[in-house]
C-alpha cells in the first residue's frame, strides 16, 4: 500500500506540528554545572528559526559568499552552512530549521572535532556561511568562506524578529531540495559528505509517526551529537508530533551508570542508545529502574542477544539499521524476548536486496544464501559531495533493481522476507580453512556475564596467524582467558583471550 506523505518537506512537517501544538515544549535542555534548564516552546523556536533563516537570506550574506560558484550545481548542488556549536545550545536547533527555511542545507561540525578536521569539511562542502562562536569560527574558517554567524548576531536577530521585522517569504522546498550533509570517514582517508534531500528524511520520519505512535507528553532523550544521523530520527520522532526533544549533552552522555539517574529525573520516554551505552549503563532490572522509557529504539551496531532479552522486557524494543548514505535506519524490526535479534524489513517506500558480491552481474539471492545488502528506494541519499566517482562506484544503476547502495554488509534473508546481519563482509576472516566473522565471536563474548565489551581481530603471519579476543571485564569480575574459551565454543582453538 501506497503511503499519502504527510508533508512535502521536512520544514512544512514542521509548520504543521507549530500550528498544532504552538504551547507545547520543543526543546528541553537540562542544567548542567552553572547552566540553568532552557526550555523553548514550538512557538518560540519557529520565531527564532524565522529570524535565523532571514539572517540567511541573500540580501543579508556578503555577495561573496553567494557567488556563482558557490551555488552551482554543476560543482557541489545547493549550498550548505556550517552549523559548529555545541548541542546544549537551544541556537543550534533553531539554527537547523532555519537553514533549511532559508533554503539551504545544514552540515553540523561538532564542537569536538579538531580545527583541521572542521576546517577540511567547511572547504570540502563549499559553505556559504559557518555558525559558531567567534573564536570556532575563525577557527575553522577557510580562505573564501564568507560571514560567521555568531550567537549574539542570532540573538539580536530574533530580538529584531519579535519586535515585528518584516518577514521575508520563504523560498520554494521541494521533495527533491537537499536538506542536511553528514560526513562519515572516508577509506581513501577523505572525508565523505553524504547527501539528503527533504524526501528521504520525511519518508523516514512519516514512518515513525505511524509506527511508534509518541505525542505531546513524550520526552525524546536527544543523545547523539547533531554531527551524526542518529540525531536527525531522535529530533524529528519528538518534532513531528508536538513532543519535546531532551537534550542530553557530551557531558552527560558520558556517564556511564551515572546517567542512570539523569534518565529517571528527566523522565525520558523514550530512549534511542547504541547498545553500547545501553551496557555500560550497567542496569540489571530495566523494567523497574525506568518504567518511563515505553520506547528503546536501538541502532548504529549490532544488538547483542544478552541486551535484547535484558531490555525488551515491558517496554518496545525496536532494533534499527541503516548506514548514513539511506537516511539513519532503512530496515527494522521489533524485539521481543528470547526471540533472536534481526534487522527485520526494510521501511513503507524502501527496498532491500541481497545479491552475490562475487558474480559478475551483481545477482539478486532470493533464497537464504549470504550475500550482501542493497537498498534502494526514497531511503537512498543522492551521493557524495563533491565525489562523483566514488557516488557511482557504491550507488549503483543495477540492471533489475534499479538504483541501489551497496552497504558492503553481509546478510540473508529467511523465507518470512526478513534480514539477518552477520557482519561487514570485508570483516570476513578466513584462519586454518575456515570462515570466521569477528562479529560473530564479539556478540558471544559480550554474552557473558562477566564481559562489559569485546572486540576480535587477527594477529600474526601465515602459519602463526591467530584470533585475539581483547575483554573489557565488569568491575569486580574475574575470569580466567580458559574459562572464556570454554564460553565462546568451536572458536576456542583459534582464539585467545
Amino acid at each position: 500500500m501506497t503511503r499519502t506523505p504527510i508533508a512535502t518537506s521536512i520544514i512544512d512537517l514542521f509548520a504543521r506540528t507549530c500550528a498544532a501544538h504552538p504551547h507545547a515544549v520543543a526543546l528541553d535542555i537540562p542544567p548542567a554545572d552553572e547552566r540553568a534548564r532552557t526550555l523553548m516552546t514550538y512557538a518560540e523556536l519557529d520565531r527564532a528559526s524565522g529570524a535565523i533563516a532571514r539572517l540567511l537570506s541573500p540580501s543579508s550574506l556578503s555577495p561573496d559568499s553567494l557567488s556563482s560558484d558557490s551555488l552551482s550545481s554543476d560543482s557541489h548542488g545547493e549550498s550548505v552552512v556550517i552549523l559548529a556549536l555545541a548541542r546544549s545550545d537551544p541556537r543550534l536547533y533553531a539554527a537547523m530549521l532555519g537553514v533549511m527555511r532559508a533554503g539551504y542545507a545544514y552540515c553540523a561540525v561538532d564542537p569536538l572535532f579538531p580545527a583541521r578536521q572542521a576546517a577540511d569539511i567547511v572547504a570540502d562542502c563549499a559553505a556559504i556561511a559557518i555558525v559558531a562562536d567567534p573564536a570556532r569560527g575563525a577557527e575553522i574558517a577557510t580562505a573564501g568562506v564568507p560571514p560567521v554567524i555568531t550567537p549574539t548576531i542570532i540573538d539580536r536577530a530574533i530580538a529584531d524578529h519579535l519586535d515585528g521585522a518584516e518577514s521575508l517569504a520563504s523560498p520554494t522546498i521541494s521533495p527533491t531540495s537537499l536538506a542536511y550533509v553528514i560526513y562519515t570517514s572516508g577509506t581513501t582517508g577523505r572525508p565523505k559528505g553524504v547527501e539528503i534531500e527533504h524526501r528521504s528524511i520525511l519518508n523516514l520520519v512519516s514512518y515513525d509517526v505511524s509506527e511508534f505512535g509518541l505525542g505531546v507528553g513524550d520526552r525524546v532523550a536527544q543523545g547523539s551529537s547533531a554531527s551524526y544521523d542518529s540525531s536527525l530520527e531522535e529530533i524529528w520522532m519528538a518534532w513531528a508530533v508536538g513532543a519535546t526533544v531532551l537534550v542530553m549533552d557530551d557531558e552527560t552522555a558520558r556517564l556511564g551508570p551515572d546517567l542512570l539517574p539523569w534518565l529517571q529525573r528527566e523522565r525520558v520516554t523514550v530512549l534511542c542508545p547504541p547498545p553500547t551505552l545501553l551496557r555500560t549503563l550497567d542496569c540489571d532490572d530495566p523494567q523497574r529502574a525506568l518504567p518511563e522509557i515505553r520506547l528503546l529504539y536501538v541502532g548504529g551496531e549490532a544488538l547483542p542477544p544478552d541486551l535484547a532479552d535484558l531490555w525488551s522486557r515491558g517496554r518496545r524494543l525496536e532494533n534499527g539499521y541503516g548506514p548514513t548514505e539511506c537516511t539513519v535506519t532503512c530496515l527494522r524490526t521489533t524485539v521481543r524476548p528470547g526471540e533472536e535479534v534481526t534487522i527485520g524489513r526494510s521501511i513503507p517506500g524502501t527496498t532491500a536486496f541481497v545479491i552475490d558480491p562475487d558474480h559478475a552481474q551483481l545477482c539478486e539471492i532470493t533464497d537464504q544464501l549470504r550475500g550482501e545488502l542493497v537498498i534502494g528506494g526514497a531511503s537512498l541519499a543522492r551521493g557524495y559531495r563533491g565525489q562523483p566517482e566514488t557516488t557511482a562506484a557504491r550507488f549503483i544503476a543495477h540492471p533489475s533493481l534499479g538504483r541501489v547502495y551497496r552497504t558492503g554488509d553481509l546478510v540473508h534473508r529467511d523465507s518470512s522476507g526478513t534480514f539477518h546481519y552477520h557482519g561487514r563482509i570485508d570483516a570476513q576472516v578466513k584462519l586454518r580453512g575456515y570462515r570466521i566473522e569477528l562479529g560473530a565471536i564479539e556478540a558471544r563474548l559480550a554474552a557473558h556475564p562477566s564481559v562489559l565489551e569485546s572486540a576480535c581481530t587477527v594477529e600474526g603471519e601465515d602459519a602463526q596467524r591467530r584470533l585475539v579476543a581483547h575483554v573489557v571485564m565488569r568491575e569486580e569480575c574475574i575470569i580466567d582467558a580458559d574459562a572464556l574459551r570454554s564460553f565462546i565454543g568451536y572458536f576456542s582453538s583459534y582464539c585467545m583471550a
